[in-house]
C-alpha cells in the first residue's frame, strides 16, 4: 500500500513538473521586445498580420513569428570599397570620356512588410537603381563639368 501511495505522489510531482516546464516555455515564447530603432512584422501562420512599434509585445507561441527590421539610416558605397575602386565606378560622360565615380547612398526602411517580402534582395535592387541614376546624371555632363563646375549640381 505504501508503494502505491508513493507512486501516486511521484506521478503528481512529475506531472506538476511537466506542466510547469511547458508553461515556462509558453510564457517565455509569448513576449518579445522591439528596440527604439526597429519595427517588427508579426506573421500568423506565415502571413504578415501586423507591424509593431518599439516596446514589449505579446505573441502566440508556435503560431505567430516575429521578424525585426532596423529603421535606422543604412548606407552602402558604390564605386569604391576597402580594396579600391570597383568595376561599377567606371562611367561615361556626354563627351565620351571615362571617369571613376564613387558615391555613398543612404536609405531607411519605412515599410517593413515590403522590405521583408516584396523582393528577395531589396538592397541589390536599390544599388542598381542608384547606379542607373548616377550613370544617367554623369552621362548628361561633360568630363570638365563633372570634375569642376558641375560637381555641386551632380551631388545635389
Amino acid at each position: 500500500m505504501k508503494d502505491k501511495i508513493f507512486s501516486d505522489k511521484t506521478k503528481k510531482i512529475v506531472l506538476i513538473v511537466i506542466i510547469a516546464f511547458v508553461a515556462a516555455i509558453l510564457v517565455s515564447g509569448s513576449f518579445y521586445s522591439i528596440r527604439e530603432e526597429e519595427q517588427a512584422v508579426v506573421c500568423t501562420f506565415g502571413s504578415p498580420q501586423a507591424v509593431t512599434t518599439p516596446g514589449l509585445h505579446f505573441k502566440i507561441p508556435f503560431i505567430q513569428t516575429v521578424d525585426k527590421v532596423s529603421t535606422t539610416i543604412i548606407g552602402f558605397s558604390i564605386g569604391y570599397n576597402s580594396t579600391g575602386a570597383g568595376e561599377e565606378a567606371m562611367m561615361i560622360t556626354s563627351d565620351y570620356n571615362f571617369l571613376h565615380v564613387d558615391f555613398y547612398a543612404e536609405y531607411r526602411v519605412t515599410d517593413p512588410v515590403k522590405a521583408l517580402y516584396a523582393s528577395e534582395d531589396p538592397v541589390e535592387i536599390l544599388k542598381n537603381i542608384a547606379q542607373n541614376c548616377i550613370r544617367t546624371t554623369i552621362g548628361s555632363y561633360t568630363v570638365d563639368s563633372v570634375l569642376t563646375t558641375g560637381k555641386n549640381e551632380i551631388q545635389a
